[in-house]
């Protein structure tokens, strides 16, 4: 299972959501000691700790912003190696719909094995140079990378609309919060300028 979440908070249900996802499936699952967690990204790591320590097998946490293809690819490499002997690949993100919307979205994926094994059978191209066992090789790399790179992407749009939301949402609170207390800061001054001004024409009255 790999969950892609961010490095940073003050992103709404993002992180949140992929989180509950992990929680779900391993709850549902009967089968709790042959699964095995690679986490992406710092918030979903310092989740995944607690309930799953004996799970969580690699953690990946400050990668560099904006992503890149290259990048992807390396963490590939290690879910490739990990997978080896993994019946599927389930990757966690969120799916970007609109600047208010996203939803939590899984993604299955085979191993490497079973990836050789339907190609055996596929015929989609007639080659003679290089020969299908090292040209399938190179395509499972670009398999596994293009559907993690498609999973960022998305998980990416995900994360900076719900931080713009998050922060209009904050910015109207801080301003609403702004605007109570001026109200209240204005009548306590009124109430004093009106307290002296009762003062000063009850001591005129009395001279």
């Amino acid at each position: 299972m790999i969950p892609i979440t961010s490095d940073k908070g003050l992103c709404g249900a993002v992180n949140s959501s992929v989180v509950r996802a992990i929680k779900s499936t391993v709850n549902k699952s009967n089968a709790r000691s042959k699964m095995q967690i690679f986490s992406i990204g710092d918030k979903g790591s310092v989740a995944m700790v607690r309930p799953f320590p004996d799970l969580l097998k690699t953690s990946i946490s400050k990668i560099g912003t904006p992503y890149n293809y290259p990048t992807v690819m390396a963490m590939a490499v290690h879910i490739a190696q990990m997978s080896q002997d993994a019946d599927k690949i389930t990757v966690f993100h969120n799916e970007f719909k609109s600047a208010i919307s996203y939803v939590p979205r899984q993604m299955d994926l085979m191993p490497r094995r079973r990836f050789l094994e339907s190609m055996q059978f596929a015929k989609l191209y007639n080659q003679t140079l290089p020969d299908k066992n090292t040209s399938n090789l190179a395509l499972y790399e670009l398999y596994l990378t293009s559907n993690l790179w498609v999973g960022f992407l998305h998980n990416a749009a995900s994360e900076q609309s719900a931080r713009m939301n998050a922060m209009q949402n904050a910015s109207k609170n801080a301003m609403e919060i702004y605007d109570a207390l001026k109200l209240q800061y204005n009548k306590a001054r009124q109430a004093r300028i009106t307290m002296e001004l009762v003062e000063i024409i009850s001591g005129a009255s009395a001279l």
